[in-house]
C-alpha cells in the first residue's frame, strides 16, 4: 500500500539584503521522525566563498529537536518553521512511495525537478559566447568533433566535472585546462549563474587527480564591468585565469591558451 510523505525544500539565504534563496536539500515529515537531505551545499560555498556544513549541522539538529512527529503535518510543519534563521523551509508538498526503492526514486525526481540543475539544459545567455569560442576554435582545427577525446589535445565541448556539472570547454595536455563561460551582456545577469559557474570549476579541481589549470570566461561590455563587478569577482574567485571576451586582448589570450596546449601536446606525441 502506498504511504504518503509530505517534505519540504530547504533553501538557503545568504544575504537577506538581496532577498536571493538557493534550493540546497529538502526534509521528508515521516511519521518516526525527519529525513533530512541536504545535496547542493557547494552552490553556497560558490556564493559565499566559505562553507556552510556546520551551520546546516546545526539546523538539522534544530529541525530534530523542535519536531513532534505525533502532531499533525500543518503543525509539524509551524514547528519546523519556527527554526529558520540563514536557512528557511519552503511550502511543503507530498509524494507517494509504496517501498523505500519508490521512496529514493521519488526523492531523486525532487531533486532533479528543484534542486539539482540537469546537465542537458544550458543557460541560453551562455550559447552565443560558447559558439564564438567554438567556431573559432574549429576554424583553427582544434576543436573535438563527437569521435575526439581528452587523449587528441582538442577542445572538447561539454566536459563533465562531477553530477549535472559540465565544463563548457576542456583540453588535455600536460594538465587539464578546464573552461566556464558565463554571459553577463543582459541587462539584470543572476548572481546564481556565476555561481553555478564557479562551482564547475571548484568541482573540476576537485574530482581531477593531477595539474589543473582552471580558467573563467564571461562577457561584458569594458563601460558595465562595474555594474556586474560582483558576478565576475565570484568567478575570479574560483578562476587560475580570469578572460573578458568582449575584450580582444583577452580574446586573443584565452585563443593563445588553446592553441599553445594543442600545439604543445602535438609536439610532445612528435617527439
Amino acid at each position: 500500500m502506498d504511504r504518503v510523505y509530505s517534505y519540504a525544500i530547504l533553501q538557503a539565504a545568504p544575504d537577506a539584503r538581496r532577498n536571493e534563496r538557493v534550493n540546497i536539500g529538502l526534509v521528508v515529515l515521516k511519521e518516526d521522525g525527519l529525513d533530512i537531505q541536504v545535496v547542493e551545499s557547494r552552490k553556497i560555498r560558490a556564493l559565499t566563498g566559505q562553507s556552510w556544513d556546520a551551520l546546516i549541522d546545526s539546523y538539522s539538529k534544530a529541525l530534530r529537536a523542535v519536531d513532534d512527529p505525533s502532531a499533525n503535518i500543518e503543525e509539524r510543519l509551524i514547528y519546523l518553521n519556527a527554526a529558520e534563521g540563514e536557512i528557511l523551509l519552503s511550502a511543503s508538498g507530498w509524494f507517494k512511495a509504496f517501498d523505500q526503492e519508490q521512496y529514493d526514486a521519488r526523492i531523486n525526481e525532487i531533486v532533479d525537478a528543484i534542486i539539482a540543475r540537469p546537465s542537458s539544459r544550458k543557460p541560453k545567455e551562455d550559447t552565443s559566447i560558447v559558439a564564438e569560442i567554438s567556431a573559432d576554435l574549429r576554424r583553427a582545427k582544434i576543436l573535438a568533433t563527437k569521435e575526439d577525446t581528452l587523449a587528441t589535445g582538442k577542445v572538447v565541448r561539454n566536459y563533465r566535472v562531477d553530477v549535472g556539472l559540465e565544463a563548457d570547454f576542456a583540453q588535455l595536455n600536460s594538465r587539464l585546462h578546464v573552461a566556464s563561460v558565463l554571459d553577463l551582456r543582459s541587462a539584470h545577469p543572476q548572481l546564481a549563474q556565476a555561481a553555478l559557474k564557479a562551482v564547475v570549476l571548484d568541482r573540476a579541481a576537485a574530482s581531477y587527480d593531477g595539474n589543473i589549470h582552471k580558467i573563467g570566461v564571461y562577457a561584458v561590455a569594458p563601460a558595465r564591468r562595474q555594474e556586474v563587478i560582483d558576478n565576475i569577482t565570484l568567478l575570479e574567485r574560483y578562476s587560475d585565469d580570469l578572460v573578458n571576451w568582449e575584450d580582444p586582448s583577452d580574446q586573443r589570450g584565452l585563443k593563445k591558451i588553446f592553441f599553445d596546449a594543442y600545439n604543445s601536446h602535438v609536439d610532445g606525441h612528435s617527439n
